[in-house]
């Protein structure tokens, strides 16, 4: 059972320390549309960006940015994902270079799909 940080009333509270834009403009989207989910939920290989718990299998999240893209951290994220996917976890990746409020928006479609909400 992955341990969850704690529920609060607004998006900042439940964001970790240093969130990326991406994620701090994603989390207020979902918000704003009354979604509700969790965030910096700890799994024990690794903790997802956002959390959604769904009845057939929850949905894990990350938003990946630069640092994702490098052959090495690459390589690790496909492990560890690999290895939450076949704990039952689906897995969703949203990887961008940089901010744009027409990526944001490309972002929280996907994330809105994979929930049957888009």
């Amino acid at each position: 059972m992955p341990k969850m940080s704690g529920q609060r009333s607004d998006w900042r509270g439940r964001l970790h320390a240093n969130p990326s834009r991406m994620e701090q403009e994603i989390a207020i989207k979902l918000q704003e549309d009354g979604i509700h989910y969790q965030t910096q939920v700890e799994i024990p290989v690794t903790t997802a960006d956002f959390y959604f718990p769904l009845e057939s299998r929850p949905l894990l999240v990350f938003v990946d940015g630069r640092v994702h893209l490098g052959t090495k951290q690459m390589s690790k994220d496909e492990e560890l994902r690999s290895l939450l996917w076949k704990r039952g976890y689906r897995i969703l990746e949203l990887c961008y270079e940089g901010y744009s409020d027409k990526k944001r928006d490309q972002l929280y479609r996907e994330v809105l799909c994979c929930l049957g909400r888009e």
